[in-house]
């Protein structure tokens, strides 16, 4: 019965370690006019975020060189966030990147931008660039 309640246990963990929030566009819109207000930009900023993560917190997907991507914004471990402690450029734990509070999130993302602009996404550079369609796709979130 201990083994079956420990189980039961490790399993609970392991399912609510890994749960995320799955954001609605227009509550992320709100949530990124922290970084900016500007239309333009925030129509940007939605497009990288819904090709990336889809919209959820907990997103997380290694690359053929072997780095991870983490969160929201799918922030790489190679140069922005640490594994172990809080580190690298965003001196951040990528696991931090994947919780439900998106305000570090945001500051890194603010940081990857200020250096490389949109162009550090690829998902950005291929789904979001110079696509009008793509963009206006959320310009009814006020």
């Amino acid at each position: 019965m201990k083994l079956v309640l420990g189980l039961s246990f490790i399993f609970a963990f392991a399912v609510f370690s890994v749960v995320g929030k799955v954001f609605a566009p227009c509550e992320l819109y709100q949530e990124l006019k922290q970084i900016t207000t500007d239309k333009e930009l925030l129509r940007n900023w939605m497009c990288l975020v819904d090709n990336e993560s889809k919209f959820k917190t907990n997103a997380k997907n290694v690359n053929t060189n072997g780095s991870t991507d983490y969160g929201l914004f799918q922030i790489n471990d190679k140069f922005w966030c640490a594994a172990d402690k809080a580190g690298k450029d965003c001196n951040i734990m990528c696991s931090k990147l994947m919780d439900d509070s998106i305000a570090d999130d945001i500051n890194c993302a603010k940081i990857i931008y200020k250096r490389h602009g949109f162009t550090a996404w690829v998902a950005w550079t291929n789904y979001c660039k110079n696509n009008a369609k793509a963009l206006a796709k959320y310009d009814n979130c006020k």
